[in-house]
């Protein structure tokens, strides 16, 4: 399968044109912060569900919230899962990246009021490509 037959390729891609496109969307729709905040959740969103694929070709499934009661184990978000089994597969810069990304998202999603500079888009841009460099899929 190709690699652009993939969903999580597809919002990658659109979230690379939304970021090339992005003025022309601040102006006469919304402000900056909104479209900044829109591209830096599709960045990590985009590389999260291709880490997530990733690791299902290494035999990866997250665990449901159920599962971990019946375990006894501390309850931990699909989101830590996934950035935990890449860290177990050595692949702790990516794991870094994913987390760094994550924390740009729950900025721009939970804290409105506070600003998304070009410099956090570039950063949010620049980690989701080195994920999706770094983790190459076995069935291209």
């Amino acid at each position: 399968m190709k690699i652009d037959k993939y969903p999580q390729y597809r919002l990658y891609k659109f979230t690379k044109l939304l970021n090339i496109n992005k003025e022309k969307f601040q102006k006469p729709y919304t402000g900056k912060r909104a479209v900044n905040g829109t591209i830096v959740n599709r960045a990590y969103y985009s590389a999260y569900s291709y880490a997530l694929l990733w690791l299902e070709e290494h035999e990866f499934k997250p665990k449901k919230k159920w599962e971990f009661k019946v375990e006894g184990e501390e309850y931990k978000t699909e989101h830590q899962q996934v950035r935990d089994a890449l860290d177990e597969l050595n692949y702790h810069k990516t794991s870094r990246k994913l987390f760094q990304l994550h924390e740009l998202r729950k900025r721009a999603d939970y804290k409105m009021f506070n600003p998304l500079t070009d410099e956090d888009v570039a950063d949010s841009i620049k980690y989701m490509n080195e994920i999706f460099d770094e983790l190459k899929l076995k069935k291209l």
